[in-house]
């Protein structure tokens, strides 16, 4: 049965073995209480059955939210190969925090205090997978939809550090040249981005400094 989502990543939970398949690559055996991640766009995953698993839906606010939350060097992850099955799996550790992340993630917070609880949670399924190495360089893969937001990451990731357009290209595994073109046809350029990137992290010091006055 194919698994779908209109979210970027997925992340199921086995009750059952269940056999899996993506872009019709030789099926492999996830046993009962495991993990799978996957990225969903442009990908056919299939399952044995959909009965015996529980499925958490993970949209691009979360996971870029998890990956500044790690507060990890980007620009020394390697990228995900293309020619790699876009899955990554692990024994699950939390299966009750599982379960209320997955009944969560499909529901409308209506207020604050649950769309908080719901990203706590989430953000614990993905933290299953952080002895995982290549775990990191999946969700970026995943995240890879423009140059622009691959670019804010990698400087959001040491907002404080020198950053040259030479170093971030070779992050991309791109010439300065290219990744300045292609940011060209995505109507924006690397110091455009890097002032942005600044001066959001200016705002949120001084919002964080007015909290600190106000206690």
């Amino acid at each position: 049965m194919q698994l779908s989502s209109s979210e970027p990543c997925v992340v199921i939970l086995t009750e059952k073995e269940v056999e899996v398949s993506v872009n019709n690559h030789a099926t492999f055996t996830l046993p009962k209480n495991y993990l799978a991640a996957f990225a969903c766009n442009n990908n056919v995953i299939e399952l044995s059955t959909l009965n015996h698993v529980l499925i958490t839906h993970i949209n691009r606010n979360i996971i870029n939210d998890y990956l500044l939350f790690l507060n990890k060097n980007l620009t020394c992850v390697k990228p995900w190969s293309r020619l790699a099955t876009p899955v990554i799996a692990c024994h699950s550790r939390t299966p009750e925090v599982f379960r209320l992340a997955a009944n969560h993630s499909k529901q409308q917070p209506s207020k604050p205090c649950e769309a908080e609880l719901t990203r706590a949670l989430l953000f614990t399924v993905l933290s299953n997978f952080l002895e995982q190495s290549r775990f990191i360089a999946l969700l970026m893969y995943i995240l890879r939809s423009s140059v622009r937001d691959s670019v804010c990451r990698i400087i959001q990731s040491d907002i404080q550090h020198y950053w040259n357009l030479r170093i971030v290209a070779s992050s991309l595994c791109l010439s300065p040249s290219l990744l300045k073109k292609k940011l060209k046809n995505e109507n924006t350029s690397y110091s455009q981005i890097v002032t942005e990137c600044r001066m959001r992290y200016a705002v949120q010091m001084l919002l964080m400094d007015n909290k600190i006055s106000l206690r």
